[in-house]
């Protein structure tokens, strides 16, 4: 079991002090949000991971509250992604039909040019041509390979969204 170790001095160090909500509610610290995220994606996908709290012993009276922060701030960021993953594919989807379209209207763009047969024509011709795959260029790579990034950052805010924590006290 892949263990993350977080080391606090005082609870504030955990929330980010420029929200104005009240504790429970508070966004988690960006530096350690991103302390989160980058060490629960060293960590295989299938690997079970609990966090490890270490502090003084005052903080583990808060256990439960700096939990709960910790997976409520988690499953917001992981809602957050999942709509943006939705929309990238929902853009996706129209780019790439755009896309194949452009190549159509390309293919049938060259096929009138190579009637006319001129030096002009054939730097137009391979012009277009070179338009049309760069129109798909861009939807394909959002579609096919973004989703695998998209992917893996779903999969580490779900994981830490429900991420069992344990509190150790610093001696």
């Amino acid at each position: 079991m892949a263990e993350i170790d977080l080391r606090l001095q005082h609870l504030d160090q955990l929330y980010d002090s420029f929200d104005p909500a009240p504790f429970p509610d508070k966004a988690l610290d960006r530096r350690v949000e991103a302390y989160l995220v980058e060490s629960a994606g060293e960590h295989g996908h299938r690997e079970p991971l609990t966090l490890v709290l270490h502090g003084p012993p005052a903080l583990e009276a808060h256990l439960g509250e700096m939990a709960d922060a910790i997976h409520a701030h988690f499953a917001l960021a992981h809602a957050q992604a999942e709509r943006r993953h939705r929309r990238r594919r929902r853009v996706g989807r129209f780019a790439i039909l755009a896309g194949t379209l452009t190549l159509a209207a390309v293919l049938v763009a060259r096929h009138w040019l190579a009637l006319v047969p001129s030096p002009f024509g054939a730097v137009l011709s391979e012009g277009l041509l070179i338009l049309a795959w760069v129109a798909l260029w861009r939807p394909i790579e959002t579609i096919g390979f973004d989703s695998w990034d998209s992917r893996i950052e779903r999969g580490l805010l779900k994981k830490l969204a429900t991420v069992p924590l344990r509190f150790v006290v610093m001696g």
